[in-house]
């Protein structure tokens, strides 16, 4: 069944605190543990541990915004903490905010593993998966961050790459979807690369009795220009022609903060948890 959803966020202090600091979790990530690199032979001549070097690697794994130290606004297209938010919280609302059962994995988050830190990955924003019943559900997430007055905003369904055109691509080819995952499987831990594993051979033989597909979509917007009545464009007037996948479009409105109000505090506390 495709879902269309609008959640109201108050910008409040508790807000901010939680995603910036899942923010750092996810930036700060390592595929090895510290503690045990502390035992290596290296390490037993220097007159520091592995915690200075949490704390290095954290610190620099963060990217400054060079125009918001200026007390400028960055551009919309450079503007890497305004991608990370919409990213941070499309992942946490698939991840943990739908009610348990419907809740999808996301193993490798790509503002964790992005090569960059201050550059925009490229591809999907998110992918995810589910099992129940004997069959797989994989997530294809895409998140857009928008104040533009116009409703829908042309990120939904107007510009090149937008949410509606974008994820009509993968419906429409799905030896691209075959590709993506199977990029994706090459980073995954063993249980993870066994469901995505298994979803991709499903979808080579076209079986999709037990591989279905959930095109998921967030859009971020706040009160001064969102729209619930028709913000979901053609992601809800053209629903069918993602079917039989599924669509999940959530809007996630800020209440009493705009977008750019709202990315500022997250920055700026971003920021301050770094230098404690």
């Amino acid at each position: 069944m495709h879902k269309h959803i609008k959640i109201d966020i108050d910008v409040l202090e508790s807000f901010i605190q939680k995603f910036a600091e899942k923010y750092l979790d996810q930036r700060s990530q390592t595929q090895f543990d510290y503690h045990t690199i502390n035992e290596h032979v290296l390490y037993d001549n220097l007159e520091f541990d592995t915690d200075a070097l949490k704390q290095i690697i954290s610190k620099n794994a963060i990217p400054i915004d060079r125009s918001r130290e200026q007390g400028l606004q960055p551009a919309v297209l450079n503007d890497i903490y305004r991608s990370d938010l919409g990213e941070l919280l499309m992942t946490y609302y698939f991840e943990e905010k739908l009610p348990e059962g419907e809740r999808f994995v996301i193993p490798l988050k790509n503002i964790t593993f992005r090569e960059r830190s201050e550059l925009p990955c490229r591809g999907l924003d998110a992918i995810g998966y589910k099992c129940t019943d004997g069959k797989v559900e994989i997530l294809l997430g895409e998140a857009k961050v928008s104040a533009d007055k116009s409703s829908p905003p042309a990120v939904v369904h107007s510009n090149a790459d937008s949410l509606y055109k974008t994820q009509l691509q993968y419906k429409n080819d799905v030896h691209v979807v075959i590709q993506r995952l199977s990029d994706y499987a090459r980073r995954l831990n063993n249980k993870d690369a066994t469901i995505i594993g298994w979803a991709i051979v499903l979808l080579e033989n076209d079986n999709s009795n037990k591989c279905a597909v959930t095109y998921g979509c967030t859009l971020i917007r706040d009160y001064t220009c969102v729209k619930e009545t028709s913000d979901f464009g053609k992601l809800k007037s053209n629903v069918t022609e993602f079917e039989p996948g599924k669509v999940h479009f959530s809007i996630l409105s800020f209440r009493n903060k705009n977008i750019e109000e709202t990315v500022d505090l997250f920055y700026k506390k971003i920021q301050k948890l770094i230098a404690e």
